[in-house]
């Protein structure tokens, strides 16, 4: 018999509603150079960012049993480890069935996407992150983070050790817990991590990512993908590959939805609460309130 666990998605509909008025209080602020109200919404959202993102979660249960009991336990699915600390008493770690998510992290994702107005997270992969950043619209987009620098003598001292600072250098840019700038562009559109459409400059050109689309032999355009977002049209395509079986080499086609509005890292529930993707678990095991 299968065992699952349920997890329990709890998500504030009045949460968006006073980032967002956070949010707009601190930029009317800045525009009205109250430097004071500006820093304490500042403050404010950076708080709510920081208690969202912590789990606060109890995901082991730690009882006190007798040996009877404990014999019990370690036959449990959900049994960890036990420690014996006296004749007929023992430490006896439980996973428990069920757990609970009062916040789940893309709260903390969207606090921390109004909280900082000047960059904004568009997707991100294990070892690679996509953002939108504010830009002076006189300077050429690969201004990087110049316009919303502060303290410049500051990022002058410490730039180096993180960003790559030599061009032409890949020593440099591959420093050990360096950042290394993959691509970057004017625009970006993102329908999934490595999933993505960057416009490298302003005459329209792009640069678009399929995973697991071979795009030399299937033509991807932005408008496939604006469809895909605008109207949930699914673009379609076929790869070709060469196999071996029994000794014999074979030319396979394979048929697959390239662009799609689907998200396969990981399950997102009716009220777009996102939840890790566990093997055997579907999003009917998943609870929201």
């Amino acid at each position: 018999m299968f065992s699952h666990v349920v997890y329990t998605v709890t998500a504030s509909a009045l949460t968006k509603l006073k980032i967002q008025e956070i949010t707009k209080n601190r930029i009317e602020a800045k525009l009205d150079e109250n430097k004071g109200q500006e820093q304490f919404f500042k403050i404010v959202m950076n708080s709510s960012y920081g208690s969202d993102g912590m789990n606060s979660e109890k995901y082991h249960k730690v009882k006190i049993m007798n040996k009877k009991q404990t014999q019990r336990a370690i036959r449990s699915n959900a049994f960890m480890v036990e420690q014996k600390i006296s004749d007929d008493s023992y430490l006896v770690q439980m996973n428990p069935e069920q757990c609970s998510c009062k916040t789940p992290l893309q709260v903390a994702f969207f606090v921390l996407d109004n909280a900082k107005y000047w960059i904004h997270f568009i997707e991100g992969d294990t070892d690679s992150v996509y953002w939108a950043i504010s830009d002076n619209p006189n300077e050429d987009f690969t201004l990087q983070f110049n316009a919303v620098i502060n303290d410049r003598e500051f990022y002058n001292d410490n730039a180096k050790y993180y960003f790559p600072m030599v061009r032409g250098d890949v020593h440099d840019e591959k420093k050990i817990l360096g950042l290394a700038i993959e691509r970057q562009g004017i625009s970006m559109v993102a329908l999934a991590p490595k999933n993505y459409m960057i416009e490298t400059n302003y005459c329209a050109n792009s640069k678009i990512k399929l995973k697991g689309v071979n795009q030399k032999t299937n033509k991807i355009t932005k408008a496939q993908i604006i469809d895909c977002i605008n109207e949930g049209k699914i673009t379609k395509c076929t790869n070709v590959r060469l196999g071996q079986k029994n000794h014999q080499m074979s030319q396979l086609s394979i048929k697959k939805n390239r662009i799609t509005g689907t998200h396969t890292k990981m399950l997102v529930l009716e009220n777009q609460s996102c939840c890790p993707f566990i093997f055997g678990l579907i999003a009917k095991y998943y609870l929201f309130i």
